[in-house]
């Protein structure tokens, strides 16, 4: 029912959590559903947060309104939903993209949003049938080579694998408002070492890169890519922070509850504890901003 890339979970059949969601899913986008896909910090263990997925759809016909409409614009459209009751209850957030959309912008996206998620491993809970599987299991070799096309100009002549991927990591980071600290690049290669060092290996012709005896790699560096590659990120950087505050106004429409799940994440990640005011609460989209920018003014976004 399921494969995992290098992902430290079960599978559906062993996680009746993962199940339960795929099942909610099945039910909600019927015919509409070609794959979901399960990633992030769940699949490292951790169970102190909320779950994170990709609902891949055939047709944004499948989404309700106008929901359709925006998540072309400005994809993907991110939704809240729960299982179970009382003590039990487990929230996730889930994002819907046609699978034609996401491929393309795995591939040709400018900004990261979605090739730094999707070179680290992920979960395929269920695929529509076995076309589909093998098109979403090569996703993540697809990003992956997406994040070295815009990281390796930026390495010297000799550097580990290590060295590549927390530098990828961490210039993508800097291109969204989060809330992670700086170490956050490093604990995420630690955590997926096997996968993103299996990616490097079977691209490394591709880049014309050379394996060196202490396990490192080399590659030329040309000054002009240098230069290109560190403007990309700048523009990466400014962009980011304005399709990140789009993507929240977006998901004020679609999230229960919305300013509290994002003081719940910046707290998680940075320490940095904010309450909002009921008002902000009931009405996030017109009195939220005092609470984001509180936040963003004591750290909690970087």
């Amino acid at each position: 029912m399921a494969e995992a890339d290098d992902a430290s979970a079960a599978t559906p059949d062993e996680d009746p959590l993962l199940a339960a969601f795929t099942r909610q899913f099945e039910q909600r986008f019927g015919a509409h559903l070609l794959a979901v896909l399960a990633y992030g910090s769940y699949l490292r263990g951790k169970r102190d947060t909320v779950l994170d997925f990709y609902v891949l759809l055939d047709d944004y016909r499948a989404l309700p309104g106008i929901a359709g409409f925006a998540n072309r614009l400005l994809p993907p459209n991110v939704y809240f939903v729960t299982v179970g009751d009382g003590a039990a209850r487990q929230a996730a957030k889930y994002a819907t993209l046609t699978l034609d959309a996401f491929e393309r912008a795995l591939d040709h996206d400018f900004h990261s949003y979605f090739w730094a998620r999707f070179a680290q491993p992920y979960m395929v809970l269920m695929a529509r049938d076995e076309a589909v599987r093998a098109r979403v299991a090569g996703l993540g070799r697809c990003a992956a080579r997406r994040m070295l096309r815009a990281s390796l100009p930026l390495l010297p002549e000799n550097f580990s694998a290590a060295e590549l991927w927390t530098t990828a990591f961490g210039r993508s980071y800097g291109a969204e408002l989060r809330s992670e600290d700086r170490d956050a690049a490093a604990r995420l290669y630690q955590a997926y070492a096997s996968t993103l060092d299996a990616h490097l290996a079977a691209l490394a012709h591709e880049f014309a890169l050379d394996a060196l005896p202490d396990g490192c790699w080399r590659h030329t560096p040309a000054a002009l890519a240098w230069r290109r590659v560190e403007h990309e990120w700048r523009a990466r950087r400014a962009l980011g922070k304005l399709l990140s505050i789009a993507r929240l106004l977006k998901a004020a429409f679609t999230f229960n509850d919305p300013l509290d799940y994002v003081v719940w994440k910046v707290a998680r990640h940075s320490g940095v504890v904010e309450v909002p005011s009921p008002r902000a609460r009931r009405h996030p989209l017109l009195f939220g901003w005092g609470t984001l920018w509180r936040l963003y003014r004591r750290g909690g976004f970087r």
